[in-house]
């Protein structure tokens, strides 16, 4: 006598899967907000997921390149595997992308008489220099860390870290008349 032939449930279409994983994500984003309340834990979170993110980015850029032939069709047949693309920068021209990331830092600078150039991306560090009048400016070091490495860190898919290249040349240059921050001298008691 025959044994009857289990059923097997077919695979979620791709679509689906990804929409299913809503509830996980909205979760991961409660987890981020409450880490965030504690500074110490914060910064380790942070850096066991950088960490994470890093040996990701390693993988899933080796394994876009030994599927050169092939990723478009993946890419366009699996909305989850193009999600996953998409966030590595996978198939991204990586100082475009990078140089597109400071648009929002731009008008900024430019109201300065400076620029930011993109020189180069090498697994997620960006090598930026600051032109005209940014660069050897006094605010410089606080023009790069609150506003060109912000920029990039929100806006720049697999960002580790950014690195600063001086610009030869470049005479020392008053800070603008608009700083981020002004010392002053302590009023009298």
């Amino acid at each position: 006598m025959a044994e009857p032939v289990a059923e097997r449930s077919s695979p979620a279409p791709p679509d689906a899967a990804l929409a299913a994983l809503g509830p996980l994500l909205d979760r991961l984003e409660e987890l981020l907000a409450d880490v965030e309340r504690d500074e110490e834990v914060r910064d380790r979170v942070f850096e066991l997921l950088d960490g994470v993110d890093a040996v990701h980015r390693l993988a899933v850029t080796r394994l876009a390149d030994a599927l050169s032939d092939g990723l478009l069709g993946l890419r366009r047949s699996d909305p989850a595997v193009d999600w996953l693309f998409e966030a590595y920068g996978v198939g991204v021209e990586d100082v475009d992308a990078a140089s597109a990331a400071l648009e929002q830092i731009r008008p900024y600078l430019h109201e300065h008489g400076g620029e930011v150039e993109v020189l180069t991306v090498q697994h997620g560090v960006v090598r930026v220099r600051l032109i005209g009048a940014c660069s050897g400016c006094t605010s410089a070091a606080e023009t790069l860390r609150h506003g060109v490495e912000e920029a990039l860190r929100e806006n720049l898919p697999g960002f580790v870290a950014m690195d600063f290249a001086p610009y030869d040349g470049a005479a020392p240059n008053p800070p603008p008349a608009q700083v981020l921050l002004q010392i002053t001298p302590r009023p009298p008691n």
